[in-house]
């Protein structure tokens, strides 16, 4: 064995406190104001403020949007998966803790916010939140304890917001691309270019 390898190391002190385990946090984002807050995936961070910190700079970034939620992935519940739209039923009551219900339009795809429930517990809550927003729209109703959903501040939100993000998406790139080439040419050469060079390449 080398001498390198010989060597030993003994810390000097206490050990730092080991680093918390790091948890899933499931990410919507609404994309103006008022709109729902749509799914949008998820994060991996040991805390609320880091949670809304990665999902700002991620989300945020990808997107245009005004608005985040996020909560501990495991603190969602789930009702039942309807195949076609599910049955509005009678569940009235107004006791228990505040809900945020979200919904399914269809399999595959992505839920949303649709409003709050009041609710002694997370089958009474899915129950009413059918009831309450299940309108033959709708194929999976999700609840989430509102205390338990983070959402940021306008003051958190606002770089957000004023940032041009466009140039990330299609539509952003033809206009990046747009205006510069009629920096030099104008609209009718411009639009000719763009013609021949589709017939071209398609």
């Amino acid at each position: 064995m080398s001498k390198v390898r010989e060597r030993t190391r003994s810390p000097e002190g206490d050990l730092p406190a080991p680093t918390p385990d790091a948890k899933q946090w499931v990410v919507y984002t609404q994309k103006r104001e008022g709109a729902p807050f749509k799914w949008a995936g998820t994060v991996e961070a040991v805390d609320t403020e880091l949670a809304l910190q990665y999902a700002r700079e991620h989300y945020g970034l990808d997107e245009a949007c005004v608005g985040l939620i996020t909560y501990e992935h495991g603190d969602s519940v789930d009702g039942e998966y309807s195949i076609g739209p599910l049955v509005p039923q009678k569940a009235d009551g107004t006791d228990g803790d505040e809900w945020l219900v979200f919904t399914l339009a269809k399999r595959g795809g992505n839920h949303q916010t649709a409003g709050t429930v009041n609710a002694p517990d997370a089958a009474t809550a899915i129950n009413r939140g059918t009831a309450a927003f299940a309108d033959g729209k709708a194929c999976n109703i999700r609840v989430v304890l509102a205390s338990d959903v983070h959402e940021t501040t306008d003051e958190e939100m606002v770089i957000w917001r004023t940032h041009d993000m466009t140039y990330k998406l299609a539509k952003g790139y033809s206009k990046q691309v747009r205006s510069k080439w009629t920096r030099i040419r104008d609209n009718p050469a411009y639009e000719q270019y763009q013609k021949e060079d589709i017939e071209t390449h398609f």
